[in-house]
């Protein structure tokens, strides 16, 4: 772990004197946690850690109301505008306790965090690391029917991807996008959406924050890592989308989940019966949460589909609705939601880039 952290700290983040660090975890990455903040103090910077726990993230969401939720926590805002760069270890230890709250709380929930950190961050430059390890837990893996076993390693695989093979991939990929107009997304299961992309610059996400992403602001990284996201024109968007690939969602996997949009924004919604938990949450959302928000495309050769990271598998199409600032959209902070196609095929003005879930690259 000692290692690892020093990756986090020095290569994903590059930590200087300077910086003013605040990790935000649960207990069960402790030890990971203290790694981090000694790396950090071994160059200089200075460190705040805020714990987390699931007694305490419960009874946040159980006694605040829905109009207390929305508003922004005042300790939230102050680290953030304090804090030069964060790592997220956070995640609750065991996320059958999502299943206690209204998707109304929920929706709240995220509007108020949203109005607190994201604005402030994006203003600031204040860089991010999540580490996706913090979520393999047994409960979580009972929870969402995953092997715990098979999910820890290939958490540990996909985390080792060196950070310059998933940019040079990236790279090649980002231009194929940047230079083109149209993309046409199909499969087998009903997926026939399409959309534009012109003028929009597609961003490289390979776990490293560097001088070109902070110009560009792609603040947020992930561990492990592996996509290049693009936002669509906001309006183009017109078809189907039919996901195949089971998404995590507040307690529950979202097996089926079929999109419909017109002009840009979802006319139609169905799926099964954990979908209309994220449907009720949804329509209890902000901001520009029926506009079609991203394209991702995953670089990572170790990830494996149907776990929470497949958005980052080698060849998986991903599709957001909502917010989407980060990636170069108008969507602003809205309540947004992705989720993913594991054989999709992917055409770019016509030319094939992802034919049933292989990336084509050249």
């Amino acid at each position: 772990m000692t290692k690892f952290a020093a990756n986090l700290v020095r290569s994903c983040l590059r930590i200087t004197p300077d910086d003013n660090v605040t990790i935000f975890y649960y207990p069960h990455m402790q030890t990971l946690t203290e790694d981090i903040a000694e790396e950090c103090f071994k160059i200089g910077a200075d460190v705040n850690l805020s714990a987390y726990t699931d007694r305490f993230y419960e009874s946040y969401m159980r006694l605040l109301s829905v109009e207390s939720l929305k508003q922004p926590s005042v300790f939230c805002r102050a680290l953030t505008e304090v804090s030069t760069a964060e790592f997220w270890l956070a995640g609750l230890y065991d996320p059958s306790i999502f299943r206690k709250f209204s998707p109304e709380k929920s929706a709240a929930a995220e509007e108020g965090e949203n109005a607190a950190h994201f604005p402030i961050a994006r203003d600031r430059k204040v860089r991010t690391l999540s580490v996706s390890m913090a979520q393999v837990t047994r409960p979580r893996a009972k929870t969402y029917g995953f092997s715990f076993p098979r999910w820890q390693k290939m958490i540990a695989a996909a985390s080792a991807v060196p950070a310059a093979k998933l940019s040079a991939d990236g790279r090649r990929l980002a231009s194929l996008l940047l230079t083109s107009e149209d993309v046409h997304i199909t499969d087998g299961g009903g997926t026939d959406l399409e959309f534009s992309i012109g003028g929009r610059r597609p961003l490289v996400f390979d776990g490293v924050v560097d001088d070109e992403d902070i110009a560009a602001g792609a603040l947020d990284a992930v561990i492990p890592a592996g996509t290049v996201a693009v936002a669509p024109l906001e309006a183009s968007a017109n078809g189907v989308v039919s996901f195949d690939v089971p998404q995590a969602y507040s307690g529950r996997s979202i097996k089926k989940l079929r999109w419909e949009f017109s002009d840009g924004r979802i006319t139609s919604w169905s799926g099964d019966k954990s979908s209309e938990v994220l449907q009720k949450a949804w329509e209890n959302g902000a901001g520009a949460k029926d506009r079609i928000g991203g394209l991702s495309i995953g670089l990572n050769p170790r990830a494996e589909l149907g776990f929470l990271q497949s958005p980052i598998v080698r060849g998986a199409v991903s599709i957001s609705i909502g917010g989407n600032e980060d990636i170069g959209g108008a969507n602003g902070f809205a309540f947004g939601y992705q989720q993913t196609l594991g054989a999709a095929n992917l055409s770019l003005d016509g030319k094939p880039i992802v034919k049933a879930g292989k990336l084509l690259l050249p």
